[in-house]
């Protein structure tokens, strides 16, 4: 049974919630999950994202692993990923095929720190692909009554600073890329936490059946 890591982002800012993570745990207290499993819980701080992640891959052993994270909350001025435009009910997910080497989001992490426009890892590429079936993830998402696009742009904040470098590390051994997901109802969002738990165990469940066909 091929092994599936999946990640999501504790709360940041004023929320007390991330539908990043809580859909991750209803989809898998559910049973929706249809092979092996492991979810990681990502801090949002620069400094242990990655490792938090890079943990969780040498505990797990993954053939596989998607991140996610959230872009937007109806009411929230701006977007938690810059450069989307997030409507008044954000519902949309956004497969994430290129991770991009820099930072610069004005916002700070849950430590304070805010990390300037700069080099994610010095001198590496200024781009990585994502490494798992993006166009593929994104018809399964469709077929199953979601909006999803795929999107070239992380943000300037944590999303892509973890996308960026555990792809950098990574995206070589096993099928790795980033999700970001919209707001859920309760925070102003158009789906429920248990359609968007379903959205991801979609996308779980499409790549390891890929991973069982290779």
């Amino acid at each position: 049974m091929p092994r599936v890591l999946l990640s999501g982002f504790e709360p940041f800012g004023d929320f007390a919630t991330n539908p990043s993570w809580d859909a991750l745990v209803y989809a898998r207290d559910e049973g929706m999950f249809e092979t092996g499993v492991r979810l990681a819980l990502i801090p949002v701080t620069y400094q242990g994202a990655f490792e938090a992640f890079e943990k969780a891959v040498v505990e797990y052993e993954p053939h596989a692993a998607i991140s996610f994270g959230v872009y937007g909350s109806a009411g929230e001025s701006g977007s938690f990923r810059e450069g989307k435009n997030i409507g008044d009910k954000p519902a949309k997910l956004y497969i994430e095929a290129t991770a991009r080497n820099r930072d610069g989001a004005k916002r700070a992490d849950n430590s304070g720190r805010v990390q300037g426009a700069e080099e994610i890892v010095p001198g590496a590429p200024a781009t990585l692909p994502a490494t798992f079936p993006a166009e593929l993830l994104q018809q399964s998402l469709q077929e199953g009554g979601y909006q999803a696009e795929l999107s070239h742009d992380a943000g300037g904040y944590l999303c892509n600073h973890l996308f960026y470098r555990a792809a950098h590390l990574f995206g070589e051994g096993f099928a790795y890329g980033f999700v970001h997901v919209p707001a859920v109802d309760s925070m102003g969002g158009a789906l429920s936490l248990e359609s968007l738990a379903g959205a991801m165990a979609i996308m779980a469940n499409t790549l390891a059946r890929t991973l069982e066909d290779t």
